[in-house]
């Protein structure tokens, strides 16, 4: 099969826990890029947390932003499709949380805004030199375009908080784990499968030529839709068992894998 679109969730798939881009997947991804094989990031973060890593690997095109609410360009920034959660169920996620004692934010543009102070946004916002804003009124007012609302606790308060999320909201919005910590929401029926198979038919490219990679819940449809889904061997169980192959890890250059072995026939070396 040849394939010609590769999407790369970014955290603890193509970056693993440094945030450091290793020099075998970023010479793997410039040899498909000049192969002809369109590269780009399917992440829950949004255009300016990806936009670093999309410029180091000289992405140029549609890429999926806020676990598949947004296709952005990813030089320009420029809006291609987007799909808001409704305030009204945003408001009730974080009351949610509120009420479980966790910190909830939802996103304006590319910036957060949250009600109650915690460090969690604070150190987020500034890991990826996002905007973000505090305010304690912001329930009493109507915001819209709100793309996802994340949740973000330590890894025993998503073990306590994610099952009582999804009983509380199953059926009417996503719910997904992405990075350490973090519970996503986004609108129902908007994933990074949906949003991967609305890129694919912008490119006018078929299923079967889609490469899809990653390394949690967040990534799960996507893995699931697209015609090779790889999971890296730090993903999540279901995951790796939704996957038709399971690559090297996060760790180990998982995208240099995974180009090597299915776009070059393990010919591209270093």
């Amino acid at each position: 099969m040849e394939y010609k679109l590769i999407a790369f969730d970014i955290d603890d798939t193509l970056l693993p826990e440094n945030k450091h881009l290793s020099r075998e997947n970023m010479y793997a991804i410039e040899k498909a890029l000049s192969a002809g094989v369109f590269v780009t990031l399917a992440t829950g973060r949004g255009y300016l947390g990806s936009k670093p890593i999309a410029e180091a690997l000289n992405i140029d095109g549609p890429m999926i932003n806020y676990g598949g609410a947004m296709i952005n360009d990813a030089k320009t920034g420029r809006n291609m499709h987007a799909e808001y959660i409704d305030w009204s169920i945003a408001r009730e996620i974080m009351e949610f949380a509120r009420e479980q004692g966790v910190h909830a934010h939802i996103y304006q543009g590319d910036g957060l805004v949250y009600a109650h102070e915690s460090e969690y946004p604070v150190s987020y916002a500034k890991k990826l030199k996002i905007p973000s804003s505090f305010d304690e009124e912001m329930h009493t007012k109507e915001w819209s375009h709100i793309p996802k609302v994340l949740i973000m606790t330590d890894e025993k308060g998503v073990e306590r908080i994610y099952p009582l999320a999804r009983e509380r909201f199953f059926g009417r919005v996503e719910i997904a784990l992405s990075s350490p910590g973090f519970i996503e929401f986004n609108r129902l029926g908007v994933n990074k499968g949906s949003a991967l198979a609305r890129l694919s038919d912008m490119l006018k490219i078929s299923r079967d030529q889609v490469i899809a990679v990653g390394d949690n819940t967040l990534d799960l449809e996507m893995i699931e839709w697209a015609g090779l889904g790889v999971a890296v061997s730090n993903a999540a169980d279901c995951v790796k068992e939704a996957a038709k192959v399971v690559g090297p890890s996060s760790k180990e250059s998982a995208a240099f894998w995974v180009i090597d072995r299915f776009v070059f026939g393990g010919m591209l070396g270093l």
